[in-house]
């Protein structure tokens, strides 16, 4: 997806010596090639440049949840898809949804009865999500207008099903707007991003898939650019330090994606920077229980342990660098550096050592449903993230 030019760094011997102590450096430089530019000026760079000091960390992201979250689809990666029991599903106004491989793209393609010639074909042409709950949704280019697709995989299953929120019967498109994107690549720009009124026409050549080091840690040209220029100090220069930020600002780096459903006010989706009062872009959900699916901060801010603690944020317990999914022993590990002593009056024998499943257990979205057949519909079963005694 990136068009990478290497560039040969001469280093003096000493150089050598001392940086090969280091296993997250990379002596190749890598051509600072813009992905995407924001109206503000902002400059978004691919990771690349940032495993020149951060190999390791960058390695570990590339398996995270926020970095698969969307990437442009490639047919090698979607033609096992297509390899199961079923490629098409049925809805309640008896249109057929079939998907299947044309000249090395994957299409939705869409039937009624007698189910022979196709009145509807769009290619899959950006995956969301990075199937580690439900599995993937896919959007489709109409010019330079972005949309959704009816059919998702859902990956417990192996099966497609009816995306999520649609109606069980053809919808051909559902608009994808900047708000939703906000959560699922680190950038893109809307034509008319100015104006009051949304639309979902975009510069494909201005975004910049998955979320990557920039959503988190702010702009990092000039940070890149001084580190190349000065490869002897080892200390962060030109880039925000999370030690610098107060609790609220950490949180509010988090809630721009993981606290509920939020609209922007007076400001343009992708606004927000790292550092800024998340309140001043983005309506606060002041009714209603936090969902499980969507706002894990607000549940969060609900827990006594966030109450009665003053530092407590989202990286207490999560290291947003790494693939933590269900390894429950470093999750329940961190429960402990709280909480060593703690007595319980009553607990189930098998469960004494499982920390989050008694206090963090599934839960029913009643945001997020699935449609498995066309007369059953679940909702999505996800570990709250209110810390309560259950």
């Amino acid at each position: 997806m990136l068009s990478l030019f290497r560039k040969d760094q001469v280093f003096s011997l000493l150089g050598v010596l001392l940086l090969s102590a280091c296993n997250s450096f990379s002596s190749e430089f890598v051509g600072v090639e813009p992905l995407g530019v924001h109206p503000n000026g902002n400059v978004f760079i691919g990771m690349e440049s940032c495993k020149e000091c951060h190999l390791d960390i960058v390695n570990s992201h590339l398996s995270t949840s926020h970095w698969l979250t969307s990437s442009k689809v490639r047919s090698d990666n979607l033609v096992p898809f297509l390899n199961v029991n079923t490629n098409s599903f049925f809805l309640e106004d008896n249109t057929e949804v079939r998907f299947t491989s044309i000249n090395d793209s994957i299409y939705q393609q869409v039937y009624n009865p007698p189910y022979q010639t196709p009145f509807f074909s769009k290619s899959l042409d950006v995956v969301i999500g990075s199937g580690t709950k439900v599995g993937y949704s896919f959007l489709s280019w109409e010019k330079s207008s972005l949309f959704q697709l009816q059919g998702s995989f859902y990956k417990p299953n192996l099966n497609w099903i009816n995306s999520p929120g649609y109606p069980s019967k053809f919808q051909a498109f559902r608009p994808i707007y900047p708000r939703c994107l906000e959560c699922h690549v680190t950038y893109s720009q809307s034509e008319n991003w100015e104006s009051p009124i949304v639309n979902n026409r975009y510069n494909k050549n201005n975004i910049v898939f998955g979320i990557d080091c920039q959503r988190c840690h702010g702009p990092v040209l000039e940070h890149v650019k001084y580190h190349r220029e000065n490869q002897y100090d080892k200390k962060a220069k030109k880039i925000i330090k999370f030690a610098d930020l107060t609790q609220q600002q950490r949180l509010d780096v988090c809630a721009l994606c993981h606290s509920g459903s939020r609209s922007n006010i007076n400001q343009p989706a992708f606004s927000f920077e790292v550092g800024d009062l998340l309140d001043n872009y983005l309506s606060p959900q002041v009714t209603g229980e936090p969902d499980v699916h969507s706002n894990q901060v607000g549940l969060l801010l609900k827990s006594t342990c966030f109450i009665e603690s003053e530092k407590m944020d989202c990286m207490t317990c999560h290291d947003p660098h790494s693939d933590e999914k269900n390894n429950m022993v470093k999750f329940n590990n961190r429960c402990i550096e709280c909480h060593q002593n703690k007595e319980h009056i009553r607990f189930k024998t098998d469960q004494n050592s499982d920390c989050v499943g008694c206090h963090m257990p599934y839960r029913e979205s009643n945001i997020m449903k699935i449609q498995i057949n066309p007369d059953s519909i679940k909702s999505v079963m996800i570990r709250t993230h209110k810390i309560d005694i259950y």
